[in-house]
């Protein structure tokens, strides 16, 4: 006997409709983007992605990767909000939300290059490190505010924009 299918859930008809949308908008085919998915590591049939946006078809994690590379967006971009019911967020710290800045100023970060969203990703870690009493392995202060000016001062020059002396960063060290 043959398993019934699963239904998609919220994120899968929103995740259907999403890769619709980015699709459209690049002014693409779906020729055109099974392509591109393709070359981004995942072969997929111009019918297999119109069963994708038809929501006939379900989506594992590497197709995600793939169509979100193909599309250039994030996966998250595809997925849509994914909140967590009673899930406590820790609100941001002087240090994150000055990094927050600093990023935000910095404008589109996957449009500067590559490794730029990862950066930010291990900016907002030292930050959080920083803001809630010091780093893994026994990390001091110093040490973090030193390794954060370094991570945000490499983002600043994949800025076309001149980057801005260090002394712009403000006392980073400094406690809160």
């Amino acid at each position: 006997m043959a398993a019934r299918p699963l239904e998609l859930g919220d994120v899968g008809v929103r995740l259907a409709a999403e890769v619709a949308a980015h699709r459209q908008r690049h002014g693409w085919d779906q020729a055109e983007l099974a392509a591109r998915v393709s070359d981004a590591g995942r072969p997929m049939s111009p019918s297999v992605l119109g069963k994708v946006e038809a929501g006939a078809r379900r989506v594992d994690v590497d197709d995600l990767a793939a169509l979100a590379r193909a599309l250039e967006v994030e996966p998250s971009e595809l997925l849509g909000d994914l909140k967590i019911e009673g899930r406590k967020r820790v609100p941001a710290g002087p240090v994150e939300a000055s990094v927050r800045d600093d990023l935000d100023a910095l404008g589109e970060l996957a449009e500067l290059d590559g490794m730029a969203p990862a950066l930010a990703q291990i900016a907002f870690r030292l930050a959080r490190e920083m803001d809630y009493g010091g780093g893994e392995g026994g990390k001091t202060l110093h040490s973090l505010a030193k390794e954060l000016r370094a991570t945000l001062a490499e983002l600043r020059s994949l800025s076309p924009e001149e980057p801005p002396d260090d002394d712009d960063l403000g006392d980073l060290a400094a406690p809160a």
